[in-house]
């Protein structure tokens, strides 16, 4: 079905869809995307408290929605963006828990709580997190997923639509980096 893309505004969201899915109409994708980009940005707000990962879960909703569109089974565009929203909050939260269980496992009872201790201690927390910035995305993905999500190679790989292979490869990677970045702070840590 062709819908006249003069005016998507005066559409309803199923016209919309429609449009989107089945002919791949960016104007149509780009009115649902002004249409719920705010709702789903408040929402994830209030439960992330923080503009930018919010607008990057929002972000990571839409891209996945243009992604999916040709397999994508959607009756009601709000409700689907909705739960997308919950599915993929829960997946943030879950990983904002295992990164923190991992911060504290660094957090080995000190010998003395020496100001050098928390100051090593510090570095080495940024040293992390910056050698894991340095990773390619897809790389930085499959590394998270493995390590803070505990995810098997298999789930990793039926997720990101890779081979298991692929994901291995990325694991290696992301693991070889962190060993040469991260070698003058924990040479046992790997």
């Amino acid at each position: 079905m062709k819908v006249d893309s003069s005016n998507y505004s005066l559409y309803d969201e199923n016209d919309l869809v429609v449009a989107f899915q089945v002919d791949a109409d960016m104007r149509a994708f780009e009115e649902i995307y002004k249409r719920f980009w705010f709702k789903l940005y408040s929402a994830a707000f209030k439960k992330t408290t923080s503009q930018q990962e919010a607008e990057e879960l929002i972000q990571t909703i839409f891209e996945r929605l243009w992604a999916n569109r040709e397999k994508a089974v959607i009756h009601n565009i709000g409700a689907y963006l909705a739960v997308s929203l919950r599915n993929i909050l829960y997946d943030y939260q879950r990983r904002r828990a295992t990164a923190e269980k991992f911060r504290q496992s660094l957090d080995l009872e000190p010998l003395a709580n020496t100001t050098e201790e928390d100051v090593n201690r510090e570095l080495l927390l940024k040293a992390i997190d910056k050698a894991l910035r340095e990773l390619p995305d897809k790389t930085q993905t499959v590394f998270r997923l493995s390590r803070f999500d505990n995810k098997s190679v298999r789930e990793i790989a039926g997720k990101l639509d890779l081979t298991e292979k692929a994901v291995e490869y990325h694991i290696t990677k992301a693991i070889k980096l962190l060993r040469q970045r991260l070698r003058g702070y924990l040479p046992f840590l790997f």
